[in-house]
C-alpha cells in the first residue's frame, strides 16, 4: 500500500511539474512572456531570435524586441530560419545585425532541384500576420559556394509573403544573391500581401526578376516605400519591384540609385494589369533593350508619376516606359494601357527605337511631356524601319492623334524636332502655364479642367509643370 501512494505521489508530482512548465515563457528560451496580443513573447538576445525557428507551435505568436541584436552573437551556432510564421513580430523600432544566411542544399527537401522562399522570415502567412517596426543591418543572404541547387524567392527579411502585412521594417547595406524571385525585403508577395513604408539599400543581383524591394508581385499592394537602388540582372529588374502582375497598386513610392538589366525600370521592370500612381524615380539605367526610367515594360496604368534618371540602352527606351503595349488578345491579354498625367526629364540614348517620354508605343497618352536629350549611339542605320528616335515617342503603332492627347516635348533640350505624336516645343513655351491650360490640363487654383488639382507651376521662376503631390528628392534616402 506504501508503495502504491508513493507511485501516485511520484504520478501526482510529474503532471503538476508538466503543467508549471507548460505556463512558462515557451520553456524558457525566450526572455518572457506568453506569446498573446496583451504579453507577447520577448526577445532580448540572438539566442532568443534563434530559437523562434526550432518551435512551430509558436509560429502564430506574439513576439516582440526588447533590444538591438547582433546576430554575430551566436558565434558558431547555425542561424535558425523561421520557416513559417502567421503572429505578430514587433521589432518595436529595433535592429538585427548581421543576419549572413548561406543557403545549402539541405535548405530544400531530397530531390527538389531548387531551394524557395529564403529570408528571416521564410514563409510569412495568414490575414494576421504582421511584421513591424523591424530593421535588418547589412544582412548577407546568398548561396554556399557548396550549394548545387538555384535559390529561388529570396529576400533578406521574407522569402514568400502570403497575406499578411510588413509594415515599417528596412534593409540597410548588405546584399541579396541568387537566381530569380529576389527583393532586398521580399522575394515575393502575393494574395493581398501588403507591404509600406519601407526601405531597402541592400545590393540585389540575381537572373531574373530582380527588384530593390521586392522580386514579384500578384494581387498585392506596395505603398509609401522607397529604395537606394543597387540592382542588376539579366531580365525583369526593378528598382523597387521587379515584377508586377495583375490587381496590384504601387503607390507614393520612389527609387534613386541604379538599375541594369533588360527589360528593367527605375521602379518597376514588368508592370502588369496593374497601376502605380504617385510615384517617381531618379535610378540610373543600363541593359540591352526595354529600358524605361520609371518602368520598362508596361501593360498597365500609370497615373500621376515621373521619372529623371539617366539611361543608356540597345533598342526600346524611354524616359519613362520603354515599351508601352496593349496586348494582342491572343498571347497576351488585352488592356487598356495608359500613361497620364505623368513627365520624364533624363537623358536617353540607345541604339534605337527611343524616345523622350516613350520608345515604343501601343496604348494611351494624356497630358504628359518630356525634357530629356535623346541621342543614339551611331550603331544602328538610319535606313532601319526600326532605327526610329523621337522627342516624345519613337514609334506609335496606333493612330497618334486619337492615343497622344495633350502632350509634348521639349525641342530645345532634346534636340529633336520629330516625334511619333506629340507637340513640340521650344522651352519658352514649354514653361508657359497657357500651353497646358489649353490642352486640358488640370493644375491647382484653375476649375475650367477639372477640380482633381493634378498639376502645378512654380511661383519663383520660368520652370516646367510639376505635378501637385511633388516635393523635392530627398538624396538621402535609403543610405
Amino acid at each position: 500500500m506504501k508503495g502504491q501512494m508513493k507511485a501516485i505521489q511520484r504520478g501526482l508530482f510529474t503532471a503538476v511539474l508538466v503543467l508549471v512548465t507548460a505556463g512558462l515563457p515557451a520553456r524558457g528560451q525566450y526572455a518572457g512572456g506568453s506569446g498573446t496580443a496583451d504579453d507577447p513573447y520577448l526577445i532580448a538576445t540572438a539566442a532568443q531570435l534563434n530559437a523562434i525557428g526550432l518551435h512551430p507551435e509558436d509560429s502564430a505568436k506574439h513576439f516582440r524586441l526588447t533590444a538591438d541584436i547582433d546576430m554575430n552573437d551566436l558565434g558558431k551556432t547555425p542561424v535558425n530560419l523561421i520557416p513559417t510564421f502567421q503572429g505578430v513580430f514587433d521589432g518595436n523600432d529595433h535592429a538585427i545585425a548581421n543576419l549572413i544566411y548561406h543557403v545549402k542544399d539541405e535548405d530544400s527537401p531530397a530531390g527538389w532541384s531548387s531551394v524557395l522562399r529564403i529570408g528571416l522570415f521564410r514563409v510569412i502567412s495568414g490575414w494576421d500576420a504582421l511584421v513591424t517596426d523591424l530593421g535588418l543591418i547589412e544582412p548577407d543572404v546568398r548561396p554556399d559556394p557548396t550549394c548545387t541547387k538555384a535559390v529561388d524567392r529570396m529576400g533578406a527579411l521574407v522569402g514568400q509573403l502570403n497575406q499578411g502585412w510588413v509594415r515599417n521594417c528596412y534593409v540597410k547595406g548588405g546584399h541579396v544573391r541568387g537566381r530569380n524571385y529576389l527583393g532586398g525585403l521580399v522575394g515575393e508577395c502575393y494574395n493581398y500581401a501588403a507591404v509600406s513604408e519601407c526601405w531597402s539599400s541592400a545590393e540585389v543581383s540575381g537572373g531574373g526578376n530582380v527588384g530593390g524591394l521586392v522580386g514579384y508581385a500578384i494581387w498585392a499592394s506596395i505603398w509609401s516605400c522607397h529604395v537606394y537602388a543597387r540592382v542588376s540582372g539579366a531580365v525583369n529588374v526593378g528598382g523597387l519591384v521587379a515584377v508586377v502582375q495583375e490587381k496590384c497598386t504601387i503607390e507614393d513610392s520612389f527609387t534613386t540609385g541604379t538599375v541594369s538589366g533588360s527589360q528593367a525600370g527605375g521602379l518597376v521592370g514588368d508592370l502588369e494589369q496593374s497601376s502605380v500612381s504617385r510615384c517617381y524615380s531618379t535610378a540610373s539605367l543600363s541593359g540591352a533593350g526595354s529600358l524605361g526610367g520609371l518602368v520598362g515594360l508596361n501593360h498597365g496604368l500609370i497615373r500621376t508619376s515621373w521619372a529623371g534618371g539617366e539611361i543608356a540602352g540597345g533598342t526600346t527606351v524611354g524616359g519613362l516606359v520603354g515599351y508601352n503595349e496593349v496586348g494582342d488578345g491572343i498571347w497576351l491579354p488585352y488592356f487598356d494601357t495608359q500613361v497620364t498625367d505623368s513627365y520624364a526629364t533624363g537623358a536617353v540614348r540607345g541604339d534605337k527605337v527611343i524616345g523622350g517620354l516613350i520608345g515604343w508605343n501601343e496604348g494611351t497618352l494624356l497630358r504628359c511631356y518630356s525634357t530629356g536629350a535623346v541621342t543614339t549611339t551611331g550603331t544602328v542605320p538610319a535606313s532601319d524601319p526600326k532605327s526610329s528616335v523621337g522627342g516624345l515617342v519613337a514609334i506609335d503603332k496606333s493612330v497618334a492623334a486619337w492615343d497622344i492627347l495633350g502632350c509634348f516635348w521639349d525641342t530645345t533640350t532634346s534636340g529633336l524636332n520629330k516625334s511619333a505624336g506629340g507637340t513640340g516645343l521650344p522651352t519658352a513655351e514649354m514653361q508657359d502655364e497657357a500651353t497646358y491650360l489649353g490642352a486640358g490640363w488640370d493644375f491647382v487654383g484653375e476649375t475650367a479642367n477639372g477640380a482633381a488639382d493634378l498639376w502645378k507651376m512654380s511661383d519663383e521662376g520660368p520652370s516646367y509643370p510639376k505635378l501637385a503631390w511633388e516635393h523635392a528628392p530627398d538624396p538621402n534616402a535609403g543610405h
